[in-house]
């Protein structure tokens, strides 16, 4: 008896973005992954450039029927080099494939963290075919962390 393969998040944005993501718990960190940083004067916000890691907090390994909500939203927090929350960074959350989108059809959003270095994304629907998908959360360069969502 064959059993199904779990592929963790960090599994598919190997297989979907080309990079390894190296995963501690529900923190992962890539300083080679692309990412959409926020952007102010042509770069990356004081604030945003604290962030050392992102913990996914809520809503890896979902699993959604095709035109469906996802029924948990995706929440992220951001920490800076002491494992302190920092407020007021933009996390930029971003789909690659074509199989979730966020409100209005939308593949990007960014979303700015609480006074506990919370980000909550928007209500991501499964618009794609079945199978396995990916939204990444990054705060610039230096933090990310990826979601898996398998479209049933």
């Amino acid at each position: 008896m064959s059993l199904p393969l779990k592929r963790t998040a960090a599994a598919v944005a190997t297989a979907v973005l080309g990079v390894v993501l190296t995963a501690t718990g529900g923190q992962a960190h890539s300083a080679t992954a692309p990412s959409v940083p926020s952007v102010r004067a042509g770069g990356v916000d004081a604030t945003t450039a604290k962030v050392e890691r992102l913990w996914a907090v809520d809503g890896d390994d979902q699993k959604v029927p095709s035109g469906q909500k996802v029924p948990v939203r995706l929440k992220v927090q951001a920490v800076d080099k002491d494992r302190k929350p920092v407020k007021g960074a933009t996390i930029a959350f971003s789909t690659p494939g074509p199989g979730l989108k966020f409100p209005d059809g939308k593949d990007d959003t960014s979303v700015t963290t609480d006074q506990d270095g919370y980000a909550t994304a928007p209500q991501l629907t499964a618009a794609g075919h079945a199978g396995p998908d990916l939204v990444t959360a990054s705060a610039g360069t230096k933090a990310q962390v990826a979601f898996s969502i398998t479209i049933t």
